[in-house]
């Protein structure tokens, strides 16, 4: 509807209103109505139930799932869904990937993609060699350390490529790193 000009008798400005075209309203009228909309928006806006970002996860066909994650094996994720504490196991791929990556993230999968898996591998070797050195004595405490370092900046390297495709995300990528720097012998 097309908004009516009209000009006001008394003083002689003019206004713009969707209601003016309704002979009987006047601003009284106009007043109260505006007031109750934005009275009656101000009462049930904090009524409405919003999903949880936390525990809403949506599928590839847009339908969202209202469940806590509880663990992730595979390629399947088991769900416990509110109040009867069912639990359900879906196929990850039914959930869009940056779904699947927030799941991941979620229960601190360090799974990694397929391409990694030999850079994690060796950097692996690697710490554990840094680390056995200094046992040792062959190698100092800094000089692990700063080995360590050194190793983890190149896994990170080596892996951006998967995050820059968004195969991995970057919360995942630093729950790898820290699972590869507390790795023991």
């Amino acid at each position: 509807m097309r908004p009516r000009r009209s000009k006001n008798a008394l003083t002689g400005t003019l206004r713009t209103s969707s209601l003016d075209h309704i002979p009987v309203c006047s601003d009284a009228v106009r007043r109260f109505i505006s007031g109750f909309l934005l009275m009656l928006f101000l009462c049930l806006a904090p009524a409405v139930s919003y999903a949880d970002a936390g525990n809403c996860w949506t599928n590839r066909a847009g339908h969202a799932l209202k469940a806590e994650p509880q663990s992730i094996s595979g390629q399947a994720v088991t769900f416990v869904q509110g109040g009867a504490g069912k639990a359900v196991t879906y196929p990850l791929s039914v959930f869009t990937e940056p779904e699947q990556e927030r799941l991941r993230c979620a229960l601190k999968d360090t799974t990694l993609p397929a391409g990694l898996a030999d850079a994690a591998a060796f950097s692996c070797r690697m710490i554990k060699r840094s680390r056995l050195l200094n046992e040792n004595g062959s190698l100092s405490k800094k000089d692990c350390q700063k080995a360590l370092e050194t190793t983890l900046s190149a896994f990170r390297t080596q892996a951006a490529p998967f995050v820059a495709q968004k195969q991995l995300s970057p919360e995942r990528l630093e729950l790898i790193v820290r699972e590869l720097a507390a790795e023991k012998k």
